[in-house]
């Protein structure tokens, strides 16, 4: 539960309150009274000053302070927080400050202060996270809120913290139902000084995941006593959840018929991952022995074959052979759907393994796979561009990209490959339309300015000739740099180009069909120019919104700004940045470190780091 609570209105006199505490969240946060023993003078806070807790895990007395400052309303130098509960401490604290901020800790750590250099910053801003280590007297903690100007206090304000439990869970569990949802079971303790009659059962604004709306009670429930057992049943809605919270209120009974909500304790569950893999082996068996089906497409080439009852539970292994020449074509693993191209029409036989795992990956019946296969045999009668007779897939043919377009419509990565791997009697130059993409994953795993490391994968499960490496420089065509068989699936280009390369994996199907990639870039840093590189001012660093950039030469220069993985992010063209700082805006970019680099015309370098916070 996250509870926002604002200051609240003040007290002119001594203010007492008789109410039920609300266990866990923000109780209140309003003027309090100082005793003999309250801070040192100071009036109540006016609008203007404001101070703000969100409880982060009421159940562990951990919580957010901000503050809304407005300097029209009077100055103020410091913000300054005190805890006045006898025994109570701060602890896990953290204050993830900006530039100019300086914290000091008094009295042992039960005193905090912190002020800014140029006067505390205006309107809403986050102070410091904490958590309470409070002795359980049933009663809020006290924490003062000081705002100072020089050494003396300006006005003052007390927030109250809910630091204690008024029911304590004791022997729960939570186990995974057949069925999807989960069953929550559980004892409770009732730590106030009051019985109680009725338990009921809310959820946070938006959420309805548990069943239940009352828990029974067997009779009165007196202090200090334990009842249960409680059962709660969360819908299967909830799996895949990190954890989920609800609320338990507590009322008693005044006469015979008003009922007093007396405290309201909020629990959350850490949800476990359920495993529903593993099935009966009969139900497995069953699964698998409805078989595949397959479709054939002649135009295309392609074979698909798809496992009809596949689940996430499956991992499902693929080959398919040639009977007449007894070859393997390939194979697939780990998904319903395998597309194959066909070779001829012979007889094929297609097999599927299939076995299911549990959560953690194993095998949930031992070794025990099951196994189904099929033979298959395609007649597709040959266009008539097509002459079967000329196929020779032994043709030696050279790995040159010169796109022709086959009179069958199809896109041929060049003559020699249309002609002696696919029978085609006519062709143009040029590709007949875009050729498909994105069958091919590439990524750049590795790269630094004498090596980049290449790795890709084909989400489709065709069987490749050969894979062509392809790199292309700004304002160039695309180069062959390489070349692999079609079962190795990375590349090293051991001589990337200085500044920005462009890389594409080009995949030769067994007729000679392109398939391309996506294309990855990478920008190689070179060497610098000595003298140069680190001078010039860039700040501030870390910058959030802008960051200004003093080249160490007049005149002109282009700037560019490349992440850690050497993608470039911006790009500037500054007429003059030596004299004067130019203003480069950041403030869209993810957090995280950047590499800048600035070019004059006469080929001067400079080249710096910028961090940037969110």
């Amino acid at each position: 539960m996250n509870t926002q609570t604002p200051k609240g209105n003040k007290a002119a006199g001594p203010y007492f309150i008789y109410a039920c505490l609300v266990g866990g969240v923000v109780f209140f946060a309003r003027h309090w009274p100082w005793g003999e023993t309250g801070p040192p003078s100071g009036l109540p806070c006016e609008a203007g000053a404001e101070a703000y807790l969100s409880a982060n895990d009421s159940l562990l007395c951990c919580y957010s302070l901000s503050y809304s400052f407005d300097p029209a309303a009077g100055p103020a130098t410091a913000v300054e927080t005190e805890l006045l509960t006898a025994g109570a401490s701060f602890s896990a604290v953290q204050y993830p400050l900006t530039s100019g901020w300086s914290y000091q800790s008094f009295s042992q750590g039960r005193m905090l202060r912190w002020s800014h250099t140029s006067g505390l910053p205006a309107g809403t801003q986050p102070l410091f996270d904490f958590c309470i280590d409070a002795p359980q007297t049933g009663f809020p903690v006290e924490l003062a809120v000081n705002w100072l100007v020089g050494g003396e206090t300006r006005c003052s304000d007390t927030l109250r913290l809910a630091c204690y439990h008024c029911l304590a869970p004791q022997n729960d569990s939570l186990t995974c139902l057949a069925d999807g949802g989960y069953s929550y079971t559980f004892n409770l303790v009732n730590l106030t000084d009051y019985t109680i009659h009725r338990l009921r059962l809310t959820e946070p604004a938006g959420q309805s995941l548990v069943v239940e709306e009352f828990l029974d009670l067997a009779g009165p429930w007196a202090p200090g006593t334990t009842a249960g057992s409680f059962n709660i049943t969360l819908s299967p809605e909830a799996e895949g959840m990190d954890n989920l919270c609800f609320e338990l209120t507590a009322s008693r009974l005044l006469g015979d018929s008003l009922a007093l909500d007396c405290c309201t304790f909020t629990h959350c569950l850490e949800l476990p991952l359920c495993d529903r893999c593993c099935t009966p082996f009969e139900e497995f068996e069953a699964d698998v022995n409805a078989g595949f089906t397959v479709s054939a497409d002649c135009e295309t080439g392609f074979l698909t074959a798809v496992y009809q009852r596949w689940g996430a539970c499956d991992r499902v292994f693929w080959n398919l052979r040639n009977l007449n020449t007894g070859t393997g074509i390939g194979g697939f693993v780990n998904n319903s759907t395998i597309t194959f191209t066909f070779l001829d029409e012979t007889p094929y036989q297609l097999c599927m393994r299939v076995e299911r795992r549990d959560a953690g990956g194993v095998n949930c019946y031992g070794s025990s796979t099951i196994t189904i296969c099929d033979t298959l045999f395609f007649d597709c009668p040959d266009p008539p561009c097509l002459d079967s007779s000329l196929i020779d897939w032994s043709f030696d043919c050279p790995p040159v990209l010169e796109l022709v377009c086959g009179c069958d419509s199809m896109t041929y990565i060049n003559s020699c490959a249309a002609m002696n791997w696919s029978g085609v009697l006519g062709l143009d130059e040029g590709p007949c339309g875009e050729p498909p993409v994105d069958s091919i994953i590439l990524e750049i795993v590795a790269f630094d300015p004498g090596q980049a490391l290449l790795q890709w994968a084909s989400l489709g499960g065709v069987d490749y000739r050969f894979f062509l490496v392809q790199r292309r420089l700004p304002g160039g065509g695309w180069a062959t740099v390489g070349q692999a068989d079609g079962t190795t699936f990375f590349f090293t280009d051991n001589d990337p180009a200085p500044g920005l390369n462009e890389y594409r994996i080009v995949g030769v199907t067994w007729p000679g069909k392109p398939v391309f990639s996506n294309v990855e870039e990478i920008f190689i840093t070179g060497t610098y120019e000595a003298g140069w590189e680190g001078e010039g001012r860039l700040w501030p660093n870390p910058a959030r919104h802008t960051a200004y950039l003093q080249l160490p030469w007049p005149g002109p220069a282009v700037v560019w700004a490349f992440d850690v993985q050497g993608r470039l992010r911006s790009e500037w063209w500054l007429p003059g940045a030596f004299n004067r700082a130019a203003a480069l805006p950041v403030g869209g970019w993810p957090a995280g470190l950047y590499v800048l680099k600035a070019r004059s015309p006469d080929g001067k370098i400079w080249a710096g780091r910028l961090a940037v916070t969110p």
